[in-house]
């Protein structure tokens, strides 16, 4: 097998989204650049072999105890080919390469269900499966519609029915500013951990694409969501609704016309993010029942300093 190398940082915000067309968020360029923006070292590695780049991967480092240095590889990496010994090869030249002491680690939370390539890398699991929910927008109108729970469907028909007004507020962070001051005191009420809410207006000003829809009652904002957009693809990322919201069923109508509006963008395929079905099995019930297929991930895999093996 020819030798491998991993050159740190070296492709241009062109080439990489060039390469990583269709990429999951934390993958997507504006993603390191917004993390970067907000304080987090951000590295990004093209692993090639002679003049052919077989895989990206894009990390965020976090330094552990003293020395020990861990870099997180979500989603990832991106893989160009589609040989298993050449990819396990590229994740252990990766881990090598990390620009860091000798106590180092790496996490990675591959895109795929299947967890060949990690353990012929040699890569422990410390984290189980990890499932999401996901929408083929390709699907016309009609079939989107069709494959929704009946109890959902029914949902959606009371929120259009409710006299709600559906807008736009995206096209500004001052725009949308009033839902993360809500997403950060849902976090402390709830006591959740989740990315920072200021790490959209980082996302957009980097060049991430980003939807907002507000369901208004009266003129007055009732619930919302926002979506993060990268390449062919878009992310939940925040929701928000209160008493009225609820009572309408607005969340059922904003989901809606994202599923509706967000192929006029070029989006062909919506995440709406992680399932727990144990602490937030109502969350877990609304994005299934809105049609979404369940995408299973094989976990978190951990490659960790040598003297440890």
């Amino acid at each position: 097998m020819p030798p491998m190398d991993v050159l740190w940082d070296r492709l241009t915000e062109w080439d990489w989204r060039r390469l990583s067309k269709g990429a999951p968020m934390q993958q997507d360029w504006a993603y390191g650049a917004a993390c970067a923006a907000l304080g987090s070292r951000v590295l990004r590695a093209e692993i090639r072999t002679g003049n052919q780049t077989i895989g990206l991967a894009q990390l965020v480092h976090r330094r552990l105890l003293g020395c020990l240095h861990a870099v997180v590889c979500t989603r990832g990496p991106i893989w160009l080919n589609e040989d298993p010994s050449e990819r396990a090869n590229a994740l252990l030249t990766l881990h090598k390469a990390l620009p860091f002491p000798r106590l180092r680690g790496l996490f990675t939370t591959p895109d795929t269900a299947d967890p060949s390539v990690v353990r012929r890398a040699g890569l422990t699991r410390v984290m189980t499966p990890y499932a999401t929910a996901v929408i083929d927008l390709t699907a016309q109108p009609d079939s989107l519609r069709a494959g929704m729970h009946q109890k959902w469907r029914n949902r959606l028909v009371v929120a259009e029915s409710a006299g709600l007004t559906v807008r736009r507020a995206d096209k500004r962070p001052d725009r949308y500013r009033w839902l993360l001051d809500l997403e950060t005191r849902q976090q402390r009420a709830n006591r959740y951990t989740a990315l920072p809410p200021m790490l959209v207006p980082a996302w957009q000003k980097s060049g991430g694409g980003l939807r907002v829809y507000a369901a208004e009652q009266n003129g007055t904002p009732i619930a919302a969501m926002l979506f993060l957009l990268h390449g062919g693809r878009a992310t939940y990322h925040v929701g928000w609704a209160d008493a009225a919201g609820r009572k309408a069923s607005a969340h059922n109508l904003l989901l809606w016309t994202a599923m509706r509006k967000l192929p006029r963008a070029g989006i062909t395929e919506l995440d709406l993010g992680g399932l727990n079905t144990e602490d937030a099995a109502g969350i877990a019930r609304f994005k299934l029942g809105s049609g979404a297929r369940l995408k299973t991930l094989c976990g978190t895999w951990f490659a960790g300093p040598s003297i440890w093996r």
